[in-house]
């Protein structure tokens, strides 16, 4: 009779468990974790890509130095602070491949990321530097970034109403070059 009493009670965890679950994932016995989204990552058209030439007037594929490519690889976020914070990993990779006019192995290409709300409103962005080295006898260099980034969220929004924006910090000379080759 106790081995029976036994797995009865044993059979009946599971399902005392579960009659405390809800949908929304925000009882305290509930065995559901809540999966809250990301924000979206994109780059901004026109800035993918980046034209270094050599000083001097000559804007032709004979005067490139360096040419570059961003792009993400992979991310995740997490909420922190009672889903009133994002943290928001990105990995990217800048791409780099020498041109005609090149005298170096090493580059630094400037790219920026910025967070933008679901009004397009720039919410915050940062420049940062990469530099790329190209080994020897190659033409072609990579350089993997992982950055991290704290949303602030604003009360009934979530990943959704975010963006991040990244792109290659250009001069108005190089996104004009962008505009007209791409």
């Amino acid at each position: 009779m106790k081995s029976v009493l036994k797995l009865i009670a044993a059979l009946s965890i599971p399902l005392l468990a579960g009659a405390c679950s809800t949908d929304f994932g925000t009882d305290i016995f509930s065995m559901e974790e809540r999966v809250l989204p990301c924000p979206t990552v994109s780059i901004l058209p026109g800035a993918e890509t980046i034209t270094v030439f050599r000083e001097g007037p000559g804007r032709d594929l004979v005067d490139v130095t360096f040419e570059g490519s961003i792009e993400p690889l992979k991310g995740e976020c997490l909420y922190e602070d009672d889903d009133s914070l994002i943290v928001a990993e990105l990995f990217l990779q800048l791409n780099v491949v020498k041109g005609p006019a090149s005298n170096s192995n090493s580059v630094k290409l400037p790219f920026f990321i910025s967070i933008v709300d679901r009004d397009k409103k720039i919410l915050s962005k940062r420049v940062f530097d990469s530099p790329i080295e190209i080994p020897e006898g190659k033409r072609r260099g990579a350089a993997l970034e992982e950055m991290i980034h704290r949303i602030p969220v604003l009360s009934g929004r979530d990943g959704r109403d975010y963006t991040i924006v990244l792109g290659f910090q250009l001069t108005a000379e190089q996104l004009e070059y962008n505009r007209q080759n791409n």
